[in-house]
């Protein structure tokens, strides 16, 4: 094994816990504006300003954060039939190419989320109810999307090592969400 895939394994890892600590503070911050809305709703019968909004807004970005985590997992839905079908140096060479077009459509997204959300800072939108920027929302989009597509390109690069030979998937690929 290559001294860049034994570095990016021990990076990815570092990376895997942040991101994990990092969807347990958005949960819990999720839950608890929920339960203060509810609480406030029910028990003192004025429901707090914008809580529901700014649940929504959390769990979009509790949404982007978990499609970049699944990135690192690199796995692809395959059909199964088709899988049993090949070999699995030709499952690694189809994996390889899966996830550089996973990557470019990945920059692509990025691209035109990275526009969007110029567009939005250049005209300073802002929520009418909490008064954020939207951009700070659909930026996690943007940065979801660009992680993503950096974790597929390498993953490209992790399936023709497998292919040749190099390495076995098992160093890489992540079987268990948490």
């Amino acid at each position: 094994m290559s001294s860049f895939i034994r570095g990016y394994l021990r990076w990815q890892e570092r990376i895997h816990r942040v991101e994990k600590t990092i969807a347990a503070l958005l949960m819990l911050f999720i839950s608890a504006v929920v339960l203060a809305g509810v609480f406030s709703r029910y028990l003192l019968k004025e429901p707090f300003y914008g809580t529901d909004r700014l649940a929504t807004y959390l769990f979009v970005i509790l949404s982007y954060w978990g499609l970049q985590m699944a990135s690192g997992y690199y796995e692809h839905i395959t059909v199964g039939v088709v899988r049993q079908w090949l070999s699995p140096s030709q499952q690694a060479l189809l994996s390889s190419v899966a996830s550089l077009i996973s990557a470019a459509f990945l920059s692509f997204l990025g691209w035109g989320g990275y526009k969007f959300v110029r567009l939005l800072y250049k005209n300073n939108e802002i929520d009418l109810v909490l008064q954020i920027p939207l951009w700070v929302v659909y930026g996690f989009f943007v940065l979801a999307v660009s992680l993503s597509a950096v974790r597929y390109a390498i993953g490209s690069y992790l399936w023709i090592e497998v292919w040749r030979g190099r390495v076995l998937p098992e160093a890489f690929q992540r079987k268990a969400v948490l």
